[in-house]
């Protein structure tokens, strides 16, 4: 076992070397124009600066907020305007340690943060691949999720390696009935991300699975009721400091994420790079649903019901935008393509998947809209 976890521990760090000297040739050898998927783009606003600082990579688009967040904590402006509330805690908070030892360099420490839980992630998802799907290669889920189109924002200033770390530990403790330390996760991954609270349903369904319906209505329920309290806390901290304990719903709706029905961003198949756009995004989402089904049927039902739940939210308040993003932390995908019996369909999604994260790198580190 130990053995195992060295081996997909020294692959990321030989993905971490790769696709980060890949992506400093990819921004200095292409003269790229702005972008032109989404009408909302201001070229001004996201200059590109061709310098061979590798740190600096790491922080495109919501990377800001991050480092606004870790730098001067939180903040309201005027209705409509973007505010940096909507953000979770936990991530720049771990990035404002660690600047402690970086010389108060946030982006380097975001990139350290994140690599580092992205490490971590890798350990626990060996573990819970070794003890609970035996019959798998347990390097094959690795493999996948390094090579999935935008996990190079795995090692980005984003929260993503850390919510995926929480995410697949909370499941491990689930698998191995050790729910008050599932829940425990749960509520970290909750304030991490607002799809944490979303781990609340596949824990009831494990604990369904291992205590009958009946436990239900017993103290043993208990520890499950710890799960969503990492948002709830950042909530009433809305109501304290701003007066609204549903702010964030309302700062989300500012960034166009909602529950209007709307499909975000149709405007933009006007322009060639938007049409693109458009079929890159729907393939994703199609993917994801697909996969997720499957998942349901063939896998595990807390899995299926994790992934459908997640993505069915983020489709409703968003429609396909970002859903790429959103997925990649849907960490039962790669496990689903690690039981896939034909060596040549394995080999086919990874060609299509390394081919499309190449893609994502170049258009991330020269500030268009991946993922």
């Amino acid at each position: 076992m130990k053995k195992q976890i060295f081996h997909n521990i020294l692959l990321t760090c030989i993905w971490l070397v790769v696709v980060n000297i890949f992506a400093l040739i990819a921004l200095h050898r292409l003269n790229i124009l702005p972008d032109q998927a989404f009408p909302w783009i201001n070229p001004s606003d996201y200059p590109v600066h061709h310098d061979w600082n590798l740190i600096n990579l790491h922080n495109r688009w919501d990377s800001i907020w991050f480092i606004d967040v870790a730098r001067n904590g939180y903040y309201m402006r005027t209705d409509n305007v973007f505010s940096n509330v909507v953000f979770f805690p936990l991530y720049p908070l771990a990035m404002k340690l660690v600047s402690l030892f970086t010389g108060g360099n946030l982006v380097f420490a975001g990139w350290i943060v994140s690599s580092l839980f992205l490490v971590a992630a890798v350990v626990m998802f060996t573990r819970l691949v070794q003890e609970f799907h035996a019959d798998i290669d347990p390097v094959w889920p690795v493999v996948f999720l390094l090579a999935f189109p935008t996990s190079f924002f795995l090692n980005a200033v984003y929260s993503e390696s850390m919510f995926i770390f929480l995410s697949i530990t909370t499941f491990y403790f689930a698998l191995k009935k050790q729910f008050w330390k599932a829940a425990l996760f749960a509520a970290l991954a909750s304030s991490t991300r607002m799809a944490g609270v979303f781990l609340f349903a596949p824990l009831v369904v494990e604990f369904i699975q291992s205590n009958g319906w009946r436990a239900l209505f017993s103290r043993s329920m208990f520890p499950l009721l710890i799960a969503p309290t990492g948002a709830l806390a950042f909530f009433i901290y809305h109501l304290y400091r701003f007066g609204d304990f549903f702010l964030y719903l309302k700062v989300e709706s500012w960034w166009g994420r909602n529950f209007s029905g709307n499909i975000v961003g149709f405007k933009k198949i006007l322009t060639h790079s938007g049409i693109s756009n458009w079929i890159m995004e729907w393939s994703f989402t199609i993917f994801a649903f697909v996969v997720a089904i499957l998942v349901l049927c063939k896998l595990r039902l807390s899995y299926g019901i994790y992934m459908l739940l997640s993505l069915s939210i983020a489709f409703a308040s968003g429609g396909t935008f970002g859903i790429g993003r959103y997925a990649i932390v849907l960490f039962p995908i790669y496990i689903f393509a690690a039981t896939i019996p034909s060596m040549h369909t394995k080999f086919a999604w990874l060609l299509t998947s390394t081919l499309s994260l190449s893609l994502d790198i170049v258009l991330f580190v020269n500030h268009y809209w991946a993922g």
